[in-house]
């Protein structure tokens, strides 16, 4: 028997089943496309030409004192990812309003905190703006995203930019003027990555921008919506369209739509759970690819807060903890079983399949060619980059310490290069991919 083998029945007969990577090993940098005339969000490298579609949860107002400040921490982002198997987390930071950022600099603090615990579990994170008024607040906005960039690096291929949470009912015009100079200042920094850009009537109106795009080639228009509120089939004025149509209009015409927030109640984060239009929402944005984002992770007493009254340790509570519905709002339980649910059939984690998170001392580096794939043993961290015969660049993984089987079987046939690196020592593998 081979050492890879011994070890691997070894860890197999301890092993405890933990994803130890995320979706952004697998998509890459995040980018607005077209596929099939249609706005999509592609990823990058092997996915450069294929939608991607992502599933989270978004965080709620940073502002000191509120119910969901004190969420702000790697346990609950942990929680999210680890339990909840969101793929995307988002992070608010609250500005004008009690508490916010333009009074209290402890909302960085938290921010960033939040943002690094999703950084380090490879799954995406949007930086929220959360303002309703950011274009009275140009000049801080364009400072704290130019703060991002130089944390976080530009181009960063997790980091998703929302420069405009709610604009309340002005005009796209204004929303877009705002918007060149945010993203240019962005750019500026060297930073291509996506950004969100919401829309008029609390980000109810993508359709708004029809004809009237913004000329960034990686941009996504924002669209909320509240279920027992906005519903698929009607609209809120008379002559708009319906939320659907207005959707689809923003497809049409080649630009991604993006669903950063949305509750399953009213739009003011109370009334009725409404699980039969949050249902046909959920069938809306997946016959259309649109990635979502569920609001908020919170105790308050709302309909949106996902949390319970009660959850208010989060810092210090279990994994358990977070996942016990009796700890969750009918809104939380009805997302977590959501989110759940589309797990198992998220593409990302059919690429990579962790066997097993052992301590160090248990691993040693192994890389050995299998049927479609890899087998890979890491002691500490390990870089494996895919090429194809011609010498391009198809896949690029990061790896922590750990065992894990990696599938090459969505590639298309033929023979592939695996350049596996731990460190300054370096393995050369052919791998061949059939499908069979």
């Amino acid at each position: 028997m081979s050492q890879f083998a011994k070890i691997l029945v070894f860890l197999l007969s301890i092993a405890s089943f933990s994803y130890a990577q995320g979706p952004v090993s697998v998509y890459g940098a995040l980018k607005a496309c077209t596929v099939g005339g249609k706005g999509r969000i592609c990823g990058s490298g092997t996915y450069a030409n294929t939608a991607v579609q992502l599933k989270g949860i978004s965080l709620g107002w940073s502002n000191t004192g509120w119910e969901s400040a004190a969420f702000f921490n790697a346990n609950t982002v942990n929680a999210l990812v680890e339990g909840w198997k969101s793929e995307i987390i988002r992070v608010p930071i609250g500005y004008a309003e009690n508490g916010g950022y333009k009074s209290d600099a402890s909302n960085l603090t938290r921010v960033k905190a939040a943002i690094d615990a999703a950084l380090a579990k490879d799954v995406y994170v949007i930086i929220d703006w959360h303002s309703h008024d950011a274009n009275n607040e140009l000049s801080a906005a364009k400072t704290f995203f130019e703060d991002m960039i130089q944390t976080y690096g530009a181009n960063n291929e997790r980091v998703i930019y929302e420069i405009f949470n709610e604009p309340k009912q002005i005009t796209w015009s204004t929303i877009k003027t705002y918007a060149d100079n945010i993203i240019s200042a962005i750019r500026a920094k060297g930073a291509k990555n996506l950004v969100l850009v919401g829309t008029p009537e609390w980000s109810a109106r993508p359709n708004a921008a029809n004809g009237s795009y913004l000329s960034d080639n990686n941009v996504a228009y924002v669209f909320h919506f509240y279920a027992a509120t906005h519903k698929t089939t009607n609209g809120n004025n008379t002559g708009n369209p319906t939320y659907s149509q207005g959707i689809t209009t923003v497809l049409d015409a080649g630009k991604p739509v993006f669903v950063s927030e949305y509750g399953t109640g009213t739009s003011d984060g109370k009334g009725t759970h409404d699980a039969a239009s949050t249902n046909a929402w959920y069938n809306f944005m997946d016959a259309n690819g649109i990635s979502s984002c569920a609001w908020q992770v919170s105790y308050k007493n709302e309909t949106s807060a996902l949390f319970a009254t009660s959850f208010k340790t989060p810092s210090t509570s279990s994994l358990a903890d977070f996942t016990n519905k009796n700890n969750m709002k009918e809104s939380g339980q009805y997302i977590y079983d959501m989110l759940i649910s589309y797990a198992d059939s998220a593409p990302w984690r059919k690429v990579i399949t962790p066997i097993s998170m052992l301590p160090q001392i248990a691993l040693l580096n192994s890389a050995m060619a299998s049927k479609n794939g890899i087998n890979l043993t890491v002691k500490n961290n390990a870089v494996v980059e895919v090429f194809g015969l011609k010498g391009n660049s198809v896949r690029k993984f990061s790896f922590a310490n750990g065992v894990y089987a990696i599938s090459f079987s969505d590639l298309p046939r033929g023979m592939y290069i695996a350049k596996v690196s731990f460190g300054s020592e370096k393995k050369i593998l052919k791998v061949t991919v059939n499908k069979e």
